[in-house]
This record gives C-alpha cells, structure tokens and sequence, in this order.
C-alpha cells in the first residue's frame, strides 16, 4: 500500500470490525460480497506477475536478451525439454532433492583449525 494514499475515516472502521471477524464469518462477508474475494484474486495476480516480470528481465539480462533453446541445459543435467517432459510430481522430487542437497551441502560443513602435518584441531 503506498505511503501517500490517504484512507477515508470510514475504510478505517471498517478496518477494525473486519478484524473482529473469525474465519468463518469472513467466509460469510464473501460469499455476500465477492467483490471482495475478486479483489484479493486480483492483488495475488498482480503480485505474481510483478515477480514473473522481475525474473524475466532478470534472465533477459543474465542472457543478453536470448531466449533459451529447448535444448540449453536448464537444472542438474537436464534440458528445458527434459525438465519439461517430466511430470508435475517428478519436478517437485527434483526440487526437494536439490534443495535437500543444499541443506546438507558442503556448505554445512563444521570447519576446522588445520595444524602443520595434517593434524585438524577444533
């Protein structure tokens, strides 16, 4: 919400009794007013695409304004076209897996002093 936008005395209040409301009676406000339910649908789309056209000009930068070709490796040895033609169920395990390998990465490695000859203290 931007710092500049005045809020009428009356969106306030409404404000404060919204927020008395349970789940369950938010739930009914929508179903009498979905409006408001479109309103939020549309925040979320306007917030997801904010984030496709971030990363978007960020790959256009990254690449010199190329688009990637089916068969460019994409992640872990496998093409755009190979990622793409696995399942929905097979690119999550794919994600879990890498970013499993990241929690337990080298990067976690405890570090240790190295002493002349080898010897590790720590």
């Amino acid at each position: 919400m931007s710092t500049h936008m005045t809020i009428p005395p009356y969106v306030q209040q409404l404000v404060k009794v919204l927020r008395r409301l349970t789940p369950t009676e938010m739930g009914q406000l929508v179903q009498l007013v979905p409006e408001l339910d479109i309103a939020r649908v549309n925040v979320e789309l306007s917030e997801e695409q904010e984030a496709v056209d971030y990363f978007r000009n960020a790959a256009i930068e990254l690449t010199g304004g190329k688009l990637p070709k089916p068969s460019d490796e994409f992640i872990d040895g496998l093409t755009y076209q190979a990622y793409f033609a696995l399942s929905e169920k097979e690119q999550d395990a794919l994600w879990e897996r890498i970013f499993a390998e990241e929690e337990t990465g080298p990067y976690e490695l405890e570090e240790t002093d190295a002493q002349p000859g080898g010897v590790a203290t720590g």
